[in-house]
């Protein structure tokens, strides 16, 4: 973690008992006739869609404040980008898919390992009309190489198209989905809202990859490993805020809603759909260790893109989530 981050994580650190007058444990660690003081913590997400969705319902719940941090979340563009961020310090935690994490530790450009699961679905959504036999053969749409719809494209094409296709990069979620609608490509992987916008501009969903086992099942919350070793109460402290966040968007649809209308930057017709189509998705328990991240993984190493010798086990670390959720970790 960058020094200076580190630094100021340390000192804004909350003591984990303090008695008030009346010789109670405060809950905020702090006397209650005492402000409270919050821990200043930087977080990012790739970008606009259903990815953010349990943290950002952890920041705007309260759940975060709650557990003694001032969060701010900052939009970085893509998954690369939240890779980026956490290597230099410039956030703490970071929501993302898992493929640009696991390509740079492959490469040993990071350490950074996923604390918790997090929330993603992805169709194949294709031209009005298209089907999935017609697709064979045609272009697909992916954001940027070594993402998560660089990787489903490929898998796609391996296991679902039987070889036949080819991929281009169009951009992010709203340049692919006009890549369809323009028939650039024939088809892309795109995820709610985006899908759901697709689905009412006329568009096909021609796949889901539920069938593979990897919706709600590759990437999440990370995080530096160093901070994980130097911080462990921080980090069991964060973990409790975005379960409690979680709990609070699945008992409550409005705010559900509300939060994908934000960080989906869709309208509410849409979000309502997008809500629909994901809380089930909501874990109690979160762990980051699927067969989802094993698949990305094998898969990879069968295709040459990471070496033989990589572990899934190095990029996924299930006992913080485990400890603060009661379970034995994987």
């Amino acid at each position: 973690m960058h020094l200076a981050l580190s630094a100021s994580i340390a000192a804004c650190h909350l003591p984990s008992t303090t008695r008030n007058r009346t010789g109670a444990v405060a809950p905020s660690g702090l006397p209650d006739y005492l402000p409270r003081m919050s821990t200043a913590l930087p977080c990012g997400y790739a970008s606009e869609g259903q990815g953010v969705t349990p943290l950002a319902a952890a920041l705007e719940s309260g759940a975060m404040r709650e557990q003694g941090f001032d969060v701010t979340l900052a939009k970085m563009g893509d998954a690369h980008a939240v890779v980026g961020g956490l290597t230099s310090g410039a956030i703490v935690f970071g929501n993302l898919a898992a493929p640009a994490l696991v390509l740079a530790a492959a490469e040993g450009r990071a350490d950074l390992v996923f604390l918790a699961g997090g929330v993603n679905q992805q169709f194949l959504v294709g031209t009005p009309g298209m089907t999935l036999d017609a697709l064979h053969g045609r272009p697909l749409g992916m954001s940027h190489p070594g993402d998560l719809t660089d990787f489903l494209g490929q898998l796609t094409i391996d296991r679902v198209l039987g070889g036949s296709g080819e991929l281009r990069a169009v951009g992010g979620s709203q340049s692919r989905l006009q890549a369809v609608l323009n028939g650039e490509v024939a088809a892309t992987p795109l995820s709610p809202p985006t899908a759901v916008q697709a689905k009412h501009n006329g568009c096909s969903w021609l796949y889901d990859y539920a069938e593979m086992g990897l919706n709600f099942a590759i990437g999440g919350i990370a995080a530096p490993r160093s901070l994980i070793e130097s911080q462990p109460d921080l980090v069991h402290r964060f973990l409790r805020g975005y379960l409690e966040g979680q709990r609070r968007y699945k008992q409550d649809r409005d705010f559900g809603i509300a939060v994908h209308e934000k960080y989906g930057e869709t309208t509410r017709s849409i979000a309502e759909e997008t809500y629909d189509v994901t809380h089930a998705g909501f874990r109690d328990f979160p762990d980051p260790a699927t067969e989802g991240m094993r698949m990305l993984v094998d898969f990879w190493k069968s295709a040459g893109v990471i070496p033989e010798a990589f572990r899934v086990e190095s990029v996924v670390d299930s006992g913080p989530i485990a400890a603060v959720c009661g379970h034995k970790a994987r």
